[in-house]
């Protein structure tokens, strides 16, 4: 890859990555208020040789916006597991936790290469209720009826 302005850009742009992962849009306007000059089609590239050479994962959430994710130290054997809540569509990476989703994708891993599938890749996309929206449609917890009944 060439280290041209926008490909040194987007390396410092990176770190800086939101809650939610990079999309192509958000890269763009960060890189145009740096005063970097770049359209959608050199963002695509360098975003997806950043992935080729294992510096982000990549995910579809499911509106099919493509999300780009810092990976992490060995994570060229290793999933970005994600979830996107069903109520309010918020991408959250799933980090807390994710050893023992790790050890189930690499027995995935193994089935797959007594299968002859060589160099798998697996991303985990999962979907259900965040701990915010699960406590707003939570419903109202009832106080227990009284002894003194009429």
């Amino acid at each position: 890859m060439r280290a041209t302005r926008a490909v040194q850009a987007l390396l410092l742009l990176l770190p800086d990555q939101p809650a939610q992962g990079w999309t192509e849009g958000a890269v763009e306007a960060a890189l145009h208020q740096q005063g970097v000059a770049v359209n959608r089609v050199t963002v695509y590239r360098a975003l997806d040789r950043f992935c080729a050479a294992g510096l982000l994962q990549r995910s579809v959430d499911g509106q099919r916006v493509t999300r780009y994710w810092l990976a992490a130290p060995a994570a060229h054997d290793q999933a970005a597991p994600h979830m996107e809540c069903s109520g309010c569509h918020q991408p959250f990476q799933l980090g807390e936790g994710s050893a023992a989703v790790q050890a189930a994708l690499q027995a995935l891993r193994q089935a797959l290469a007594h299968s002859g599938v060589r160099n798998p890749t697996l991303d985990v996309a999962v979907q259900g209720e965040c701990a915010q929206c699960a406590a707003e449609t939570s419903p109202p917890v009832s106080s227990p009826p009284s002894g003194n009944s009429p």
